[in-house]
């Protein structure tokens, strides 16, 4: 192998290594700070070099590796959806690292400042379009440690990525000066980084410190039913048995002090008409339970469906035995004493398996989502609930289905000024004992910081927990073990600075780094033509 080859190699795959980690073995997230100086040292052999492709082929041998180690998991559930993942999100990755350095050549300036653009806009549109996978984004691989990062109420986990990026590009620094010897300036930025490192987190102290807990308080009860997905869960005729014996569990946690009820995602697996609840013998049997606890209010997963008439929406599907077209929904219902039912629609849902990407566009694309959990077929992500509300309007519980809780500017838009408190309801089980259930895990704390509210997360076969608005995890439930879990969560009111204005930071970097590749372009356009015309020049002298 050609010594140079060998070289960018082990730098592509020393970044691969050193990013994937913090996602596999989360005790080791400070590796983070250090992952990309590798890589922007091969960016600095070659953006100028005569082959402008060469960075974007050693790129996306870092980027696949790192998704490789990240989600090596989601081949659990289905290994052709898990390799599309793979090489869709590492080419993305790996085109954006290659455009920041085409841009810097262009414009000749400092790859400092596409970067970070360029990739925080990155961040911002990963989290909205639909290939959204913001799995990756670099602040989740800070989400472990909630303590260090209590400033995500005014920034979201987008202010974590800048962070990482800085502390990388002032290391990257400190190197270049080590291969100098500048031993005095090696020692000067060297200070800048432990400045850099040590102020964030004092500030996080002092957030998390200073935080007060609110005064009133609602008892909750939740359970894990721990159904295995893949021989129990799914199964058509072992439905009704786990229906009663959650029901059954149910009627020894209920109390006259138990204010809310909790089950996780897909309780009810056979669809419920939303025009017609009560034609389901399941939720007829829930209406039974709640008449023998007036006071009691319950949040379940469930699926659920309404009939089309007129146009067919993207997603749709067609029932042949009674010859209607349908939507369907993974939802969470909300079922309160002397109101009707709540549908709650989960949005943000896993691409390739629960719909298949840009559908609106491409319809016949629904035929061809993948299986994730025993259940197949692309749902449609419309939206009308986005809480629920009591009867007196005076408390509000924030639902977030599953993947949602990857998306912090999604969970926090819909926060209102009442109090409240969010609730996640999750099925893990199709992960198995992975580092995917654990991670998505350690998402549910970031989600009470960015919104200063308790969170309950109700979860399948585990974790369930209860969480407080610091990210502290007050009580949980073990990994695949049928469970209950009682408690009570603060009721806070009020808008954080994030739920407010949103991914603030994303949204600006997304701005400047289409500005800066319009830029680009335009200059790269402008030399092109400079280049022609002094061409033809050189070709009218020579004649």
């Amino acid at each position: 192998m050609h010594i140079n080859i060998r070289k960018y190699l082990t730098l592509a795959l020393t970044s691969g290594l050193l990013l994937g980690i913090p996602w596999t073995i989360p005790s080791f997230f400070f590796l983070i700070f250090v992952a990309w100086p590798p890589l922007f040292r091969l960016e600095e052999e070659l953006h100028n070099g005569p082959n402008r492709y060469a960075l974007f082929n050693y790129a996306f041998v870092a980027f696949l590796l790192w998704n490789l180690l990240g989600s090596w998991w989601v081949m659990q559930a289905q290994w052709l959806g898990a390799i599309s993942i793979f090489l869709a999100n590492a080419l993305l990755q790996a085109l954006v690292f290659w455009w920041a350095s085409r841009v810097r050549t262009i414009l000749k300036i400092p790859f400092f400042f596409p970067f970070l653009f360029i990739w925080l806009g990155y961040e911002y549109f990963h989290n909205i379009w639909d290939l959204a996978w913001p799995w990756f984004n670099l602040g989740n691989a800070l989400v472990t440690v909630p303590k260090l990062i209590q400033w995500v109420e005014f920034t979201g986990v987008r202010g974590g990525s800048l962070w990482i990026i800085l502390v990388n590009f002032v290391v990257f620094k400190v190197y270049g000066l080590f291969r100098k010897r500048d031993f005095r300036a090696v020692a000067l930025v060297g200070a800048g980084i432990l400045l850099l490192l040590w102020v964030p987190g004092i500030l996080s102290y002092q957030l998390f410190q200073n935080f007060r807990q609110g005064e009133e308080r609602v008892q909750i009860a939740l359970i894990q039913p721990n159904l295995d997905p893949y021989t129990e869960k799914f199964v058509p005729e072992e439905q009704a048995r786990h229906v009663e014996e959650f029901f059954r569990t149910a009627e020894t946690l209920a109390d006259e002090h138990t204010r809310y009820l909790f089950g996780p995602e897909t309780l009810i697996v056979q669809q419920i008409d939303e025009e017609n609840p009560q034609a389901s013998p399941y939720y007829r049997q829930l209406m039974n339970f709640q008449r023998k606890h007036p006071g009691l209010v319950c949040i379940i997963g469930i699926h659920s469906y309404r009939k089309v008439f007129g146009d067919i929406p993207p997603g749709s599907r067609f029932n042949r035995e009674k010859d209607f077209y349908y939507e369907p929904f993974n939802t969470a219902l909300y079922l309160a004493p002397g109101t009707g039912p709540k549908f709650y629609h989960k949005t943000k849902l896993v691409p390739i398996f629960e719909r298949m990407p840009f559908i609106q566009y491409l319809g016949f694309l629904g035929r061809f989502s993948l299986e994730l959990g025993g259940y197949s077929g692309t749902y449609s992500n419309r939206q009308e609930e986005t809480r629920f509300e009591s009867t007196d309007g005076t408390q509000n519980v924030h639902p977030i289905l599953c993947f949602e809780s990857v998306f912090g500017p999604y969970c926090a838009r819909n926060l209102t000024e009442k109090k409240g408190f969010l609730c996640m309801i999750t099925n893990d089980g199709w992960w198995k004992n992975t580092p995917g259930y654990r991670h998505h895990f350690n998402f549910s704390p970031i989600r009470a910081i960015e919104c200063r509210r308790d969170l309950v997360r109700v979860a399948n076969t585990g974790i369930s927990a209860i969480i407080d608005a610091r990210g502290m995890v007050m009580a949980q439930t073990p990994w695949w073990k049928k469970a209950t879990l009682k408690g009570e969560v603060h009721l806070h009111k009020g808008r954080t600075f994030f739920a407010r204005n949103g991914d603030w930071l994303g949204c600006i970097s997304l701005v400047l780094g289409v500005f800066l590749t319009i830029w680009s372009i335009i200059r790269s356009i402008f030399n092109a033509k400079r280049q022609t015309g002094a061409g033809l020049g050189a070709a009218h002298n020579l004649k």
